[in-house]
């Protein structure tokens, strides 16, 4: 059994599969050498409706933070995991690409539409959006450090993948975490993304933070979830 797999049938969250299928054609389905792969959705949406299922009953709306929002993708699974846990929360999303500029996206909607821009690309969706997404545009490193949150519940980080940047988002991200709060990180891989696997192998070892791995067999992307262990 995958990794993947597992993880689903442990916390007892699957994400639909024709919902996601839809959003990776729209998002995910693009061209590119390596082998296509969007099951870091499938991680994002499980993992965050494990947390919020065991989360402290008194909190009734949680943070997330991403930093790579790219088409969207991942910002959607995790909107959608919120709306199925019928819970409250804020996805604050950086990326460089502009959210309102037309442009083409090296995906399926770019043979039916032409340019357009990611709102656009979203609209499927815009229910989602308006709910639970708050689009920043900019450098990690510039706008990170001004977007102003007492407390970071939950965090995928899939921006920059030097060693650098990880540790740079890591830092700021974890200071405004408690016991029980997730970052999750992507594209673990020493070959590909040294900078990333050097900075979660630090993690490991320097910060209070339990890790664990989950082994994607179809693709060189692992995915690392990392739990406070203390505040």
């Amino acid at each position: 059994i995958e990794d993947i797999d597992l993880l689903e049938k442990t916390t007892g969250y699957k994400v639909d599969s024709e919902w996601l299928k839809l959003l990776a054609y729209n998002t995910q389905i693009v061209i590119k050498k390596s082998k296509l792969n969007y099951a870091h959705g499938r991680v994002l949406y499980s993992v965050l409706s494990d947390y919020l299922s065991n989360i402290d009953h008194k909190i009734k709306k949680i943070n997330i933070l991403e930093t790579g929002t790219a088409r969207g993708f991942s910002a959607l699974c995790m909107a959608k995991a919120l709306a199925d846990s019928r819970f409250e929360g804020s996805i604050c999303t950086i990326d460089v690409l502009p959210h309102f500029q037309k442009m083409y996206w090296n995906c399926g909607p770019d043979h039916i539409n032409g340019e357009q821009s990611r709102q656009n690309l979203l609209s499927e969706w815009s229910e989602l959006v308006e709910r639970y997404v708050i689009f920043f545009q900019g450098y990690t490193r510039h706008v990170l450090p001004k977007i102003a949150l007492q407390r970071v519940h939950f965090a995928f980080l899939d921006g920059a993948h030097t060693y650098e940047d990880v540790l740079f988002e890591f830092n700021i991200i974890s200071k405004l975490q408690n016991k029980g709060d997730i970052i999750v990180f992507d594209d673990y891989n020493e070959i590909k993304f040294p900078g990333v696997v050097e900075a979660v192998n630090y993690i490991q070892n320097e910060k209070n933070y339990d890790i664990s791995f989950i082994h994607n067999k179809n693709s060189l992307r692992d995915y690392v979830i990392a739990k406070k262990i203390s505040k």
